[in-house]
């Protein structure tokens, strides 16, 4: 999995999923998405016009589809592609998309589901 998901004062080589999908980039990419682009920048941030999206759609916890399509959104804009697609060279996002909703849905009561949703 891409470095950007993880929190690297979290990193364990034994324990692969320690500190995934915590990194600070994803989760930044997650607020400007979902609670509204300046609440990547701090909490009392000037609040824009529009209703963020995760208020629009009833979200009041960041779900599991939301992170991982947050993931997506953040590895586009990571990479050196200038137009939305499936593949970026060997890269499959909705192949990503669906490896990440796994991560969550394989083993939805498993320990690190839970504590990776408490964080977020």
């Amino acid at each position: 999995l891409p470095a950007f998901l993880y929190d690297e004062s979290m990193l364990d080589p034994t324990r692969k999923r320690q500190g995934c999908l915590r990194g600070y980039y994803l989760k930044r990419v997650f607020c400007h998405i979902f609670t509204g682009p300046s609440s990547t920048i701090s909490a009392n941030a000037h609040k824009g016009n529009k209703a963020p999206k995760g208020r629009m759609h009833g979200m009041t916890s960041p779900l599991p589809r939301a992170i991982a399509y947050a993931a997506v959104q953040a590895y586009f804009q990571l990479s050196s592609a200038t137009q939305w697609r499936q593949q970026i060279e060997d890269f499959d996002l909705v192949l990503f998309y669906d490896r990440v909703v796994d991560m969550f849905e394989g083993n939805p009561n498993g320990q690190w589901v839970e504590e990776t949703l408490i964080h977020w």
